[in-house]
């Protein structure tokens, strides 16, 4: 797991002892049952600890593949469901060459990372209606959490999460918190460092105290975003960046240094280092060309990571 869990297991015997003193003080002892509680929100970057530059993009492509069909099947082993968030942008494109290689799908709930607050069947702007008709239809996933469609970034965020608040534990787990544990969360990161919708210097960021997802309105319309402390608390989470452009000759090798390595930056200038420390980051040589010393790696090691 990303997060660090540490089990509570309270001894009930000293309550059993005193309330039983005399006769019976020496009864033997009775115990609760474990539940997992779980750690503060980390609002600092700490350091990376799971950083993988492969030779290519394909490289990374084939790594996110092993990881997102591991991950599901590992899932579904252990509980008969595979909970998983993906964003857009440049995530789309790497699992639009995903064939599953088993019927998963089929028993996967879908969430967004985040999402534009605009009519679900836009091609243009919605992130699931660019899902749906990239791989999700020939997937055959159905079962996907979607929003309503309007321009209200508030109700859009709240209703979005009562929606996932709806799902029983046996298909989205929660946490001692309360937090959603998503199995996988693919996570994006933008060249100024945002994450999902939670961009630099804003308050966003800073919601850690309960809300599952927040209403974002760095742009016209309005998206929502799951919080940080979901994207924590993924039980595997997985940042990719590879690709380059005429724009952009080293893809996002500024961004990706600042986010994994720069010692300067905070979660608040820069909300992609925020994951450090839970995101296994997989980069092609040209987003990694700035860390030259991050010891290069191999997608099997990549994808044994996640």
């Amino acid at each position: 797991m990303n997060l660090t869990i540490i089990f509570c297991l309270v001894p009930f015997f000293v309550r059993s002892f005193l309330s039983n003193h005399g006769a019976n003080a020496f009864a033997p002892p009775t115990f609760a049952i474990a539940k997992p509680c779980t750690v503060s929100t980390v609002l600092h970057a700490a350091p990376a600890k799971n950083v993988h530059i492969l030779p290519t993009e394909d490289d990374v492509t084939s790594a996110v593949h092993k990881i997102v069909e591991s991950a599901a099947q590992e899932a579904i082993s252990s509980r008969g469901h595979f909970a998983l968030a993906i964003p857009g942008g440049s995530v789309l494109k790497v699992l639009s060459s995903l064939n599953p290689s088993s019927d998963w799908a089929s028993k996967t709930t879908l969430a967004f990372v985040n999402h534009k607050c605009v009519p679900i069947d836009d091609v243009k702007s919605a992130i699931e209606a660019q899902a749906r008709t990239k791989f999700l239809d020939r997937w055959g996933l159905t079962d996907i959490i979607s929003l309503g469609g309007t321009s209200d970034g508030a109700k859009e965020a709240a209703d979005y999460e009562a929606k996932m608040k709806a799902i029983p534990e046996t298909k989205l787990p929660r946490d001692g918190d309360g937090f959603p544990i998503f199995d996988l969360a693919l996570v994006g990161v933008g060249d100024d460092g945002h994450i999902g919708s939670l961009y630099p210097n804003r308050d966003e960021i800073d919601v850690t105290n309960g809300p599952w997802t927040v209403a974002a309105f760095m742009k016209d319309p309005p998206s929502i975003s799951l919080t940080l402390p979901v994207m924590q608390r993924a039980r595997k989470t997985v940042i990719s960046a590879a690709g380059k452009s005429e724009k952009y000759h080293k893809g996002k090798a500024a961004a990706m240094r600042l986010a994994i390595a720069d010692e300067g930056v905070t979660p608040k200038d820069f909300p992609a280092s925020a994951l450090r420390e839970y995101a296994v980051w997989i980069l092609d040589e040209p987003n990694g060309s700035e860390m030259e010393e991050i010891e290069r790696s191999t997608i099997e090691k990549a994808a044994g990571a996640a």
